[in-house]
């Protein structure tokens, strides 16, 4: 009876809708099956007496079949009621095509090339320009009606996707989010318009779809909030879309496949008990027809059916397959786990069907292999079978599943573990249990991974990360074992064929175990995965890939982390060879893969064998000559960034020089135009919104070409030099004033850093030969370039100045020599091109610099007399590093010059000592004359009163008294101490002032070029500030080089020696200081005398030049007065020193207007006629010069 009963489908289901849903008749279903599993347990009380051992196993099969056909009867009732339905609803609609198997891994009919080819004509025919993209994916899915095929939906939005980035840059990263969102947006079209379809997307869902692991990749949150709430309020319509709700279903699922499964809300329990209580509601309603039988339909009465027999058969189950083997009951075992794991899942019942599939996996035992036994064998093969069968009810067994299959792989494949099996059992079982396992490894077990290509999306991720998961187990082992990895391997090239968005998901999974496994310390194991993603990435690089998609970059990804993490040669070899096999074999197919293409060969430019650089370069070098334009359609910046590491490559200056020649041709090509419209787009750098496209572009290869040159090989380093410059000066007339500006901040500039920065001592150890070899040239170019583009530059002549003139205050003499010979360059190639604010800027950055330059450090040390006296002159009196001409001019400034006066001085002088301003009466400065009421020295020394060496010499113009000379005699100095912390800081300041006095010399000489070239281009407030400046040199000089303090220097060393002075800078800047006021007071004549006087300019320069020539004559004149009263060496020394500057203003006054000679005659004549008797043979013969110029054309 029992047996009829549970073979009865309809009767099960009535007996459960009659009895135990009816609040007041007995559960029979639920009785049955509970006695039932007790027999089968063997715990139903039993009479003993009356049943022997073969009664009773009989009872259990019986009892155990019984519950196995209830269960039967359930799945076959479930069949032919789901059946029942669709055939009443295709009856319903004759014309309605009956739904298809959806499998997204491959298509029902493939598209010929000529159809691909005629939707991409279709998509390209489109504008999207400025179109939301909701809007613009209703418009373009107006024209059609969309395929019910997974691949065929998957090109169509590619192509959209596409086709929108393109139209509408710069709004997503890439057209993968623009794909992804797309595919969303027909997902949430569907689910939010189809009845049918609960519970509904909610729009946390929706978000969460879009988001990729790049977080700047995901589109913005606002967008898609915007677009969720567009879709859900208003449908979007396709041409022809289906009305049919099943149809639109089919579509949804198609849709589905692409997305990440959505978990349920709702609870199986609930809804069985809201069954349950809806025909317990209906019998009520019925109770006046006491006795009436019902009968249902309803498929979702199964459910607690089969969760009531569910449970008690598991229980069974755990008793039958812990018992001694017995064949019929477990061949009942395994039927019974197929059905109800079947069941269980078209239900949806999650829980139980879990457990049914975790207790099958339990029983094969081959974590243990010593206890398995025939009947493990069986759960074993009854699992495979389900693999090939339900393969979609295994969704989240798939790690204990594939454990199993890896045990298995292992236990027949090693002869460790295949002695293990079935230890201490007869030898006939033992080999029939080894045979049964080989059988099951072979292609039951290969058939597990052939059949993933049937799973969906959701659960063949979870097939690939599970598989990923067992493999990384597997290679911990030791030795490691590779089966799992291959089989990676392997359901790679199955399911390559899915659409992009699946394989996309599936292959952030497969990368990071390929660098798990790559970077295994067995290097069989890393180079096997290596070789595995050589060959995935052929096998997708087979299709060419759309624009601004970056899916091939992702596909390569591995190679990249693995080049740059791994420390094996041979492993890094394999990389790149990997990698040029892809470049020869697939380069017409290559687009995004470039990116990481090129980050492999700028890790291999790095590398320190020799040998891989150069195979990296030969194949950069190729492609770049032979594929340009397929290198540069995505990845041009990152084709740069790979050539500059090149040419910073150490390993080979050939090819540093090569990748600098390449980087050339890259950017004329870009400046040609040549890279291929709409490849290039906006970069992130600052301001970059406001440069032009190309220029953007250009500068990072100007800046990689600014670096090299502090490279410390000089080929590669003038290299560098000699391209980026051509660049500029070839592509420069094009720039816009943002860009020139950033080229001069971020590029040229830094060139000169470590001049520009440069320590006491340091750099000249560390620096010295790029000093030597390139500062000059970089120099040069620089202020050329400036020179050159004058006119779209001039606004960057402040810190162009700024620099050289923040190198000219440095205390190494190498830079500052370096630095005012440039700009004395700049000077003399374009100040033509100046403009008066230009030359204001030129001159106030000279002021400066000639003050902050003057060597205040000697008004400080009294010591530096004895202890430095010839070092110092010898180091002043070497030749310029540049070889900057010293200052040669005459009284007209067109005259002979004075070298001859100049040599001699240098041959007397030494240089800077402990100064003294000059013991001149200060005279009001009355219409512009040259003394101030109080000189510069004097305000400097002002503020030290508390010197008596300072004070001593502020004192009037006269003779030193006996007591003072007594009191600064060289004994005491020599009995000053002298510490070798004290040499120390001597050094320190000498280094410091002499490099100050050079730095003088070298303004005075800048002033002189100007005067000498472009006098005439000055207004008349630029010629006053260059009298101020040349007089600031001259003042500081003389004060220190004054008759008292020069005597003075005389007693505090050896008769033999000459004192320190700065007697060169003096006279340099007496020259041009004459020079310059002689061209001003020129035109003075007697024709226009009034005219002149009306002339500030004149008037100024007129008053400067007597002024100065008065002083210089009169202090001279006074002390040859001294002479008389005295027979002191001292005197006659310090005038001969003195001499070459009285020569110079005397010869100077030849030379000077007659008419201003004339009118101030009387100012001058008497210290004229005091020099008459001056025992100097060149001051006499400088007066006789004079009085035979200027007095004889004054006599009748």
């Amino acid at each position: 009876m029992l047996e009829k009963a549970s073979k009865d489908p309809q009767m099960l289901v009535d007996l459960y809708v009659n009895y135990d849903c009816d609040l007041d008749a007995p559960n029979l279903f639920e009785r049955m099956v509970s006695t039932l599993s007790k027999v089968a347990q063997g715990t139903e009380n039993m009479d003993t007496k009356s049943s022997n051992v073969s009664q009773t196993g009989s009872l259990k099969t019986s009892s155990l079949q019984g519950l196995v056909n209830v269960l039967k009867s359930l799945v076959t009732w479930e069949k032919s009621h789901r059946e029942s339905e669709k055939q009443n609803k295709e009856n319903v609609s004759s014309e309605q095509v009956p739904p298809r198997e959806l499998d997204e891994s491959k298509s029902t009919e493939e598209d010929s090339p000529s159809d691909l080819a005629v939707m991409h004509t279709y998509v390209e025919s489109m504008n999207f320009c400025g179109m939301k993209f909701d809007i613009a994916i209703r418009e373009f899915l107006k024209g059609f009606r969309l395929p019910r095929e997974a691949q065929k939906i998957d090109r169509i939005m590619e192509k959209f996707a596409e086709r929108y980035c393109t139209d509408n840059p710069g709004l997503f990263k890439n057209a993968d989010t623009a794909y992804v969102l797309a595919y969303a947006i027909l997902m949430l079209n569907y689910d939010a318009h189809n009845p049918k379809v609960s519970p509904k997307l909610s729009k946390s869902e929706f978000i969460n779809m879009n988001v990729r692991n790049n977080a700047e990749e995901s589109a913005p949150q606002e967008l898609l909030e915007e677009i969720y709430d567009s879709v859900v309020k208003e449908e979007i319509k396709m041409k022809n879309d289906p009305t049919e709700v099943e149809e639109r279903y089919d579509i949804i699922n198609v849709l589905s496949l692409g997305l990440p499964r959505r978990s349920s809300s709702t609870d199986s329990n609930s809804e069985d008990k809201a069954i349950i209580k809806h025909i317990q509601s209906l019998i009520n309603s019925q109770g006046e027809k006491k006795g009436a039988f019902y009968t249902s339909d309803r498929i979702e009465l199964v459910c607690p059916m089969v969760e009531a027999v569910g449970w008690p058969l598991l229980a069974i189950f755990a008793v039958t397959m812990g018992d001694v083997d017995n064949q019929a009951r477990i061949s009942l075992c395994m039927e019974g786990f197929k059905e109800g794991i079947h069941i269980t899942h078209v239900l949806g019942l999650d829980t139980i069907r879990y457990a049914f599939l975790t207790s099958l996996v339990r029983y094969n035992f081959l974590h243990a292999p010593k206890d398995m036994r025939g009947k493990n064998v069986e759960a074993l093969r009854t699992l495979l079978d389900l693999c090939d069968t339900e393969i979609y009810a295994l969704r989240d067994s798939w790690v204990a599943i594939l454990e199993c299959i890896s045990r298995l792989e292992y236990t027949v494949s090693w002869p460790a573990m295949t002695a293990t099996v079935m230890q201490g059992s007869n030898q006939i079982s033992r080999d029939a249990v080894l045979q049964s396992l080989r059988e099951l490894s072979g292609k039951p077990t290969e058939q597990v991974f052939v059949n993933s290509v049937k799973l969906p999306s959701e659960s063949v991720l979870e097939f690939f990360t599970a598989l990923c998961n067992v493999s990384a187990e597997e290679l911990k082992q030791t030795p490691p074992r590779t089966f799992s990895l291959q089989k990676v391997v392997e359901i790679s090239y199955y399911n390559v064929a899915r659409i992009h968005l699946v394989w996309a998901r599936i292959w952030s999974v497969l990368a990071n175990h390929f660098i798990v496994a790559g970077s295994h310390a067995d290097e069989k194991v890393a180079m096997y995965a290596i070789d595995s993603v050589r060959q995935l990435g052929m096998k997708y690089l087979e299709h060419a890939e759309l624009t601004n998609f970056t899916f091939q970059n992702d596909i390569l990804r591995p190679f990249v982390i693995l080049m740059q993490s791994s420390t094996s040669e041979s492993i890094r070899r394999l990389i790149l060879d990997s990698t040029v096999q892809m470049i020869k074999s697939k380069v017409g197919n290559i687009k995004s893969g470039w990116r990481s293409i090129f980050m492999i060969f700028s890790m291999a430019a790095d590398d320190d064998l020799e040998r891989i650089v150069e195979s990296a370069f030969e194949n950069v070098e190729q492609a770049i000559l032979e594929h340009f334009n397929q290198v540069v359609g995505d990845c041009f910046m990152d084709c740069v960034n790979c050539l500059i590491g090149f040419a910073n490559n150490k390993s080979s200056h050939s090819i540093s020089l090569k990748a600098i020649v390449l980087i050339r041709i890259c950017a004329d090509r870009l400046a040609e135009g040549l890279v291929p419209d709409g490849s290039l787009k906006p970069l992130d750098i600052k301001a970059g919104e406001t440069f032009h496209l190309t220029e953007q572009y250009l500068f990072p290869m100007l800046a990689g070409l600014s670096d090299l040159t502090s490279d410390q090989r000089s080929e590669v380093r003038n290299c560098a030099l000699e391209v980026l410059f051509d660049l500029l000066n070839e592509r420069g007339g094009k720039f816009s004033s943002s860009f020139w500006e950033y080229i001069f901040q971020r590029t040229l500039f830094p060139i000169f850093d470590q001049v520009r920065h440069a320590g006491k001592d340091s750099f000249i150890s560390s620096g010295d030969e790029w000093l030597r070899e390139s500062s000059v040239h970089a120099l040069q170019l620089l202020c050329n370039l400036f020179n050159t583009f004058y006119k779209d530059v001039c606004f960057m002549l402040s810190p162009l100045l700024s620099l050289l003139l923040d190198c000219a205050k440095k205390t190494d003499q190498s830079v500052v020599s370096i630095s005012l010979g440039a700009l004395v360059h700049l000077i003399e190639v374009g100040g033509h091109q100046f403009s008066d604010h230009d030359w204001d800027t030129l001159l106030k950055s000279i002021r400066d610099a000639s003050y902050t330059t003057q060597p205040f450090e000697l008004l400080n040390d009294l010591g530096l007399e004895n202890r430095n006296h010839r070092a110092f002159s010898r180091d002043l009196d070497s030749p310029s590093p540049l070889g900057i001409p010293s200052v040669k001019t005459s009284a007209d400034g067109n005259g002979p010059d004075h070298s001859r006066e100049t040599a001699r001085l240098a041959d007397t002088e030494g240089s800077e000592g402990t100064p003294s301003p000059s013991n001149r009466t200060s005279k009001p400065n009355d219409g512009g004359g040259i003394q101030r009421s109080q000189t510069l020295g004097q305000k400097i020394m002002g503020n030290m009163k508390d010197n008596l060496f300072v004070r001593t010499f502020t004192s009037k113009n006269k003779s030193l008294s006996s007591d003072v000379l007594m009191s600064f005699s060289p004994s005491k100095f020599d009995a000053i101490p002298e510490t070798d912390a004290r040499d120390e800081v001597d050094s320190s300041t000498l280094g410091s002032i002499r490099s100050k006095c050079i730095t003088q010399l070298l303004l005075i000489g800048a002033i002189d070029g100007i005067q000498k070239k472009y006098w005439d281009k000055l207004n008349a407030q630029q010629k006053i500030a260059m009298m101020e400046i040349s007089f600031s040199f001259l003042e500081f000089a003389s004060s220190y080089n004054s008759y008292a303090n020069l005597r003075l220097r005389m007693h505090r060393i050896p008769a033999e020696r000459l004192p320190l002075n700065l007697l060169r800078q003096e006279l340099s800047g007496t020259c041009v200081y004459l020079d310059i006021l002689q061209k001003t007071t020129a035109a003075v004549n007697n024709h226009k005398e009034e005219a002149v006087k009306e002339d500030k300019l004149e008037r100024v320069a007129e008053e400067k030049l007597v002024s100065f020539c008065e002083r210089v004559l009169r202090e001279a004149s006074e002390f040859q007065s001294n002479m008389e009263e005295t027979t002191s060496m001292d005197i006659h020394r310090v005038l001969e020193l003195r001499s070459p500057i009285i020569v110079k203003v005397l010869r100077g006054m030849c030379k000077m207007n007659s008419q201003i000679f004339k009118n101030r005659l009387r100012d001058l004549y008497p210290s004229i006629t005091k020099l008459v008797c001056c025992d100097q043979i060149e001051i006499r013969g400088a007066l006789a010069d004079l009085l035979t110029m200027q007095l004889s054309a004054l006599l009748p």
